[in-house]
This record gives structure tokens, C-alpha cells and sequence, in this order.
């Protein structure tokens, strides 16, 4: 057993794996609509971040569900029922490699990758802007789900279901960047 940790610790140490962590500024929210009314719920509790070895890249987010806040304390019960958050608690995104130049600039890039909510994994292609301030790099995005892709029961008020679509705004911070990417 000391044999394989030692192993992976000096492949540890001579990989050129590099990962930026997101920063405590991360935050995804999430937006709902009604006839009656419109909703968001906001989320700063993001875990992952940008991993690039030699010149590609991912990009790993993993947000649990019951921090997401939409400032009403039936919404979010309702939520984490409706999405079963006891069997399914996270939402995982993972995108396909890209290439490190891609956010060495700011500007506009096409991401591709798969998300995973309520067991169920799709497909998911988005724009990403990136914007630096001195070496902190901003990622932001928006893009809709459709509930009934992710076999969501709506939940209903007044016998009437929420919409089908779920709008999702994401804004991804990582610190000193250029100091890690080289």
C-alpha cells in the first residue's frame, strides 16, 4: 500500500497537470418563470476549476444542490424535492478539452461538454467570455435546460407547472492565472 501512495505522489510531482481552483466569487444561478411569477436562485458554493495538462484544458464545475438560494424557504424545499437531491444531489459539468491559448485572451470561445442533472447526462455547447482583471480571469455564460430533458417533475402552483425551461447564468473567477499558466 506505501508502495502505490509513493508512486502516486512522485507521479504527482513530475506531472504538468496545472489547476486553477474557482474562487469564492463563483457563482451560478439559476432562473424559473410561472404565470404567476418569475424566480432565481443563486449559488456561490461552486467546487472545481480549469485543469490543463501541457497545452489542453477542461473545465470541471460541481455545484450542489441544496445551496442554491432563491430567497424562500418553500421555493427551495420544493426544489430539492422536485429534482430529488436526496438521490441526485449534485449538478456536474465537464467540458471537452480546449486549448490553453483559448483563455490566455479575453474574448469569446465555444464550449462544449456534458452536464449531469438528475441522473441523467447531456450534451451542452455555450459560448464562455472571458475577461481578466490584472491576473483574475472571469469566465461568464448563459444557456437554457429543459426540465423534461432531465425527467424533472415540474412542480405546480395553482395546478398550473412551472415552465420547461430553466435559464442558467454562470460566472467562473480563477486567481492569479498568469502565474500558473506559463
Amino acid at each position: 500500500m506505501i508502495k502505490y501512495l509513493l508512486i502516486l505522489f512522485v507521479g504527482a510531482l513530475f506531472s504538468n497537470q496545472v489547476k486553477l481552483p474557482f474562487n469564492n466569487n463563483s457563482v451560478v444561478i439559476y432562473k424559473g418563470s410561472h404565470p404567476a411569477h418569475n424566480w432565481e436562485g443563486v449559488n456561490s458554493n461552486i467546487k472545481g476549476g480549469i485543469i490543463c495538462e501541457k497545452e489542453e484544458c477542461i473545465i470541471q464545475v460541481i455545484v450542489p444542490l441544496e445551496s442554491f438560494d432563491s430567497g424562500s424557504s418553500g421555493r427551495d424545499s420544493n426544489m430539492l424535492f422536485s429534482t430529488e437531491s436526496h438521490k441526485y444531489p449534485y449538478v456536474k459539468y465537464y467540458s471537452d478539452s480546449f486549448l490553453m491559448r483559448s483563455i490566455k485572451k479575453q474574448g469569446s470561445i465555444e464550449l462544449s461538454g456534458y452536464m449531469e442533472f438528475h441522473g441523467i447526462t447531456e450534451r451542452i455547447t455555450t459560448q464562455i467570455n472571458i475577461n481578466y482583471q490584472d491576473s483574475i480571469l472571469l469566465g461568464k455564460t448563459s444557456f437554457s435546460i429543459s426540465l423534461d430533458d432531465y425527467e424533472v417533475e415540474r412542480p405546480q402552483l395553482l395546478f398550473v407547472p412551472i415552465s420547461d425551461q430553466i435559464n442558467l447564468e454562470c460566472s467562473l473567477y480563477c486567481d492569479n492565472i498568469f502565474s500558473k499558466l506559463k
